[in-house]
């Protein structure tokens, strides 16, 4: 298995220095965080101000220094979502996919709670945008893919492959997120992973866990591996199925500094998958 970071999680560094740094460390490949960012830089965090963060337009003028770095880059992890963006817009990010090499483009089937309209509504909208999509995707030589993602139409394996389903899985997928999944959308992994079938596109690592508090019950980031997600399990169902794809680190746990996590987690799973 190929083994890359989304740089949501390295938000201290600048792109090219995000990229030296995997390089050297020996990661295959890289996800860029594609979006909009106005905040202050000079106190980097994951969702704001991030260093990373680079929008389509400037992936797309950027795409030969950032291709000059050698590392492979699978995929852009974009905060476009369906059910607002416009397809002009869409497509400007399957330019900037296209342009650096990638194949795989996070598009957010729409969020669920957020938006007026009744489930049922929301996704027969979902499906039939999904379907334009594939068509652009299929213009481009991309794939548009739905994160298992809480809060969203697609929070589990089943709802993202029900939204794409019958639709060319060359051109649109699952980007299968097990951390989410234990917030919402649970299922066992090796049940997940045969209903996403041919449409898993892409897996995401991370790690979380749930805690006791004054007010309940909260969420929280975990290292990959000390959280609920059992990390040696999924690979070892990832290999039953013949997966030999990417693997995305996206780890937002903080007990450790950035380097050191980045150096554990990579050298864990080189074990787990060797």
């Amino acid at each position: 298995m190929k083994l890359g970071v989304f740089t949501v999680s390295m938000p201290d560094y600048e792109p090219l220095e995000a990229a030296t740094v995997l390089k050297k460390l020996g990661y295959d490949g890289v996800e860029w965080r594609c979006t909009t960012d106005t905040g202050d830089r000079s106190k980097p965090s994951f969702w704001s101000g991030n260093r990373t963060s680079m929008t389509a337009a400037e992936i797309i003028q950027r795409s030969p220094e950032l291709k000059a770095t050698g590392l492979a880059m699978p995929s852009l992890g974009s905060y476009i979502a369906i059910d607002s963006c416009t397809f002009e817009d869409a497509e400007l990010h399957m330019r900037a996919t296209a342009a650096i090499g990638a194949k795989n483009l996070r598009i957010s089937a729409g969020q669920y709670g957020r938006q007026p309209g009744k489930f049922w509504d929301l996704f027969k909208k979902a499906r039939e945008n999904y379907a334009k999509l594939a068509d652009l995707a299929a213009k481009h030589n991309v794939r548009a893919v739905i994160e298992t993602h809480m809060g969203q139409l697609g929070p589990s394996a089943f709802k993202a492959r029900a939204i794409l389903e019958g639709l060319n899985p060359k051109h649109v997928g699952i980007m299968w997120d097990p951390a989410n999944q234990t917030y919402e959308g649970s299922e066992t992994y090796k049940m997940a992973l045969d209903i996403a079938g041919e449409y898993l596109a892409e897996v995401h690592a991370k790690n979380a866990c749930w805690l006791p508090g004054d007010k309940g019950w909260r969420y929280e980031s975990a290292p990959l591996r000390t959280g609920i997600v059992n990390w040696p399990e999924i690979i070892q169902c990832l290999e039953a199925i013949g997966y030999d794809d990417w693997i995305i680190f996206e780890d937002f746990s903080t007990e450790v500094p950035l380097l050191d996590r980045l150096k554990d987690n990579l050298a864990w799973f080189r074990e787990l998958t060797r």
